[in-house]
């Protein structure tokens, strides 16, 4: 009997795993996106969003805050969100904000 497949789907690979590489075999640059907080989330969320259009992010965390990672579960300092250089247009375009005002009329 063959044996079901019960998972929801693939299991989402990571930034270096999905990270382009350059015409010489090694991963392209990264290019800085946005400073932001993670109290709130909001970096995950953006990381979330981008992997959703096949951008990888990686973060990057300011002075001590890996130290407020470990202990509160976020960083006080922020955190620096990066994409390769490539996607990084894309990446602001995802990241501006969308005027509603235009639809409505």
């Amino acid at each position: 009997m063959e044996e079901l497949n019960l998972s929801w789907g693939e299991a989402p690979r990571t930034a270096a795993e999905n990270w382009p590489k350059g015409p010489d075999g090694m991963p392209e640059n990264a290019a800085f996106l946005v400073d932001t907080f993670e109290a709130d989330a909001q970096a995950d969320m953006i990381v979330g969003m981008l992997r959703a259009y096949d951008i990888p992010a990686i973060k990057r965390y300011a002075k001590d805050g890996t130290l407020g990672k470990v202990v509160l579960g976020f960083s006080g300092y922020g955190v620096a969100l990066y994409v390769p250089e490539s996607m990084l247009e894309e990446a602001r375009a995802l990241l501006e904000p969308v005027d509603d005002s235009e639809e409505l009329q």
